[in-house]
């Protein structure tokens, strides 16, 4: 038997996401920002970033990139810049997306690279503020307290994060069904049969669980 791992995780709804955008924009409007360029930091503030360019008019948009969190809810050290902007954004009004500041890393890597293209103005953006974080954006819509900290599951990373929570639900042989209890148990979600059977599918086939009968393993 391996380690039982439990932390609790969010699963954001599309939804939840037009929202928590439209709540940013609103708060940008009213401090009179009139963002030129909008520059989604991906891969989490890419979907956020083009929502604020509908809502705002916006009709430059453009991405970095950094690269922090590699396995779900895992941290792998320090944030790092893997897609630098190449594109002129001097004397732009230039505004940064991302979905979430956590430990607030990523953003403050991409703001600094950014600062340094000389923008005429440069503001900072997410969909959700964790209260420990280093970094505060400018604008955020949902304040998330420290001590109700959580893993939360974006629609655009749902099937990623579901392929490397599973085999943390498998530290001793289960069924299907026992898996889907674990999530509940470990994770305090609720995830349907259906995308249980075809997440344990893609892990079958990526060689990181294997099954005897009706009961599943890790590799």
């Amino acid at each position: 038997m391996t380690e039982k791992e439990c932390f609790r995780c969010k699963l954001v709804t599309y939804d939840e996401i037009v929202e928590w955008t439209t709540d940013l924009a609103k708060k940008i409007r009213a401090c009179n920002c009139k963002p030129t360029v909008i520059v989604g930091l991906t891969r989490g503030g890419w979907v956020p970033a083009r929502l604020l360019c509908d809502l705002l008019g916006v009709k430059k948009l453009y991405a970095v990139k950094t690269e922090h969190w590699g396995v779900t809810a895992n941290p792998n050290g320090k944030a790092l810049l893997t897609q630098e902007l190449n594109v002129d954004i001097e004397k732009e009004e230039v505004l940064l997306v991302d979905d979430i500041t956590d430990t607030g890393e990523s953003m403050s890597i991409a703001k600094a690279h950014l600062q340094d293209m000389g923008p005429e103005v440069l503001k900072c953006a997410a969909l959700l503020h964790i209260t420990h974080s280093k970094f505060l954006p400018d604008f955020y819509s949902v304040e998330v307290p420290e001590d109700n900290w959580a893993w939360f599951i974006f629609p655009w990373n749902r099937n990623e994060d579901l392929r490397t929570l599973i085999p943390k639900t498998l530290y001793e042989e289960k069924g299907v069904a026992d898996i889907q209890k674990a999530f509940r148990e470990q994770f305090q979600m609720n995830i349907p049969l259906e995308d249980v059977n075809i997440t344990l599918g893609d892990l079958e086939a990526a060689g990181k669980v294997k099954r005897s009968g009706e009961k599943w393993t890790r590799a």
